[in-house]
């Protein structure tokens, strides 16, 4: 009697590395931190993050102040802005710790939705993470997702969620299977950030669900 074995790809999770990347110029150092702040806050995955937004908006007011004198020209004002700068991007790096421990708890692709949901960037230590599938943004509104097994498979199916902490939420909108590992996802409302996860269907039944990942609809 011969018995064949399916091979399943092996999934090497790698620590992901949260990083900031702010821009250097001050005027959109402000407007990406504003946004930074927008991104994190009433987001499932922080919620104790409050007093240390609260902290970083303070300090990046105070840095918008600082830059609207420094755009008078008045001695002094320039080196002033400049201090402040550097002060939010401390505030800011205490923020990229915070959403590290969360990723360190949520290792691979999930530790990348989490980064990319603050608006930070993620690196993966001796390389990213292996994808399972990818999403992306076709055209207003609609997603594109693709499989990425390797081997036949007889389904896929396909979840999505907009607060990815809440796991009722990646059961609100249904998906329907498919046969080949690709699908549309369309009626998603233009810049939101929506979250999603597949797995498929072998003669040995379903695989686990792949680590989600993240797309911003176009």
């Amino acid at each position: 009697m011969v018995f064949f074995l399916a091979m399943i790809p092996t999934v090497i999770v790698r620590k992901v590395i949260v990083v900031a990347k702010l821009p250097k110029r001050v005027d959109n150092l402000i407007i990406h931190v504003y946004a930074i702040i927008e991104a994190m806050t009433n987001n499932a995955w922080f919620p104790n993050a409050s007093s240390l937004l609260a902290d970083v908006k303070t300090k990046n007011d105070n840095l918008q102040a600082a830059e609207n004198l420094a755009k008078t020209r008045e001695i002094g004002k320039a080196k002033a802005r400049d201090v402040e700068k550097y002060i939010v991007i401390n505030a800011v790096s205490n923020l990229v710790a915070y959403v590290q421990n969360i990723c360190n708890l949520n290792p691979g692709e999930t530790a990348v939705a989490i980064a990319e949901s603050a608006l930070f960037h993620a690196k993966g230590k001796g390389g990213m993470p292996k994808r399972l599938f990818s999403a992306k943004s076709i055209m207003p509104g609609t997603v594109s997702l693709t499989g990425n097994v390797g081997y036949p498979c007889f389904a896929h199916e396909w979840i999505m969620s907009r607060t990815p902490g809440d796991q009722a939420s990646w059961y609100i909108t249904i998906i329907p299977s498919t046969k080949k590992a690709k699908t549309l996802v369309a009626g998603l409302r233009s810049g939101e950030r929506v979250y999603f996860r597949h797995r498929f269907m072998t003669r040995k039944g379903f695989s686990d669900w792949a680590q989600m990942i993240s797309v911003i609809v176009s």
